[in-house]
């Protein structure tokens, strides 16, 4: 009787000490999003794609919220001096093959599958922009023009942490190119005002902690690395 208790309470300690230690764990995940600046669209047979819009999708807090006594705040963008990742970030943008398109890290604590959440991943192309007018119009632009003019967005999606017994990752995430399919279903040149040829990237794996995973296809990718803050 007695070691089946040992046995028991054994049993009962085994399952306690890992979720108290994992209650107490902060990750810090580091994502860099690339695409290919010579990408060849004819090359592959592209489908389109509707981006999926998640109603659990949150957004990030900015690096500069106040924190008080120090704090660790759930998912906060990290200031740059945390980054790991800034030597593969620079070889990308030193690249004549690859563009550098995000670059950051954000806090959030450890969640197991049913309390993990995604996070909102967007970038948007400042460059490439829509007037809501023709700016060759000899009529005097009004003042609000500036308020309509609409950022188009390269990169749109979001990205899941969630810790079980192994580390996951799930990855969703919709480049915007700048090409549209013409009758034979096949990408042609780039026109503006059309609607742009949709690429997903999509893919759920088991990663390491501190290890470098890479997520591709031949248009863009995603390089992430989730570590442990003490």
């Amino acid at each position: 009787m007695i070691i089946k208790k040992i046995i028991n309470i054994l049993s009962i300690l085994f399952f306690i000490i890992p979720l108290n230690l994992f209650a107490e764990s902060w990750y810090q995940i580091e994502i860099v999003v690339f695409d290919r600046i010579s990408a060849n669209f004819s090359e592959e047979n592209w489908k389109p794609v509707t981006p999926r819009i998640r109603p659990d999708m949150i957004e990030l807090h900015p690096s500069d919220t106040i924190i008080p006594n120090q704090q660790l705040v759930p998912f906060m963008i990290m200031d740059k001096k945390s980054n790991r990742m800034n030597g593969i970030y620079q070889v990308l943008k030193l690249s004549k093959e690859y563009r550098p398109l995000i670059h950051f890290s954000w806090q959030q604590p450890a969640t197991n599958r049913m309390q993990s959440r995604y996070i909102h991943i967007i970038k948007r192309n400042e460059e490439d922009k829509v007037l809501g007018q023709d700016s060759s119009s000899e009529l005097k632009e009004p003042d609000f023009l500036e308020n309509i003019i609409v950022s188009k967005k390269n990169i749109d999606g979001a990205i899941r942490i969630r810790s079980d017994f192994f580390l996951h990752v799930d990855v969703e995430l919709y480049y915007f190119s700048n090409f549209i399919y013409s009758n034979k279903d096949i990408p042609s040149v780039a026109v503006e005002n059309y609607e742009k040829l949709i690429i997903d990237l999509k893919e759920s794996r088991k990663i390491k902690l501190n290890e470098i995973h890479y997520f591709d296809n031949p248009i863009f990718g995603l390089i992430i690395q989730v570590s442990r803050i003490e």
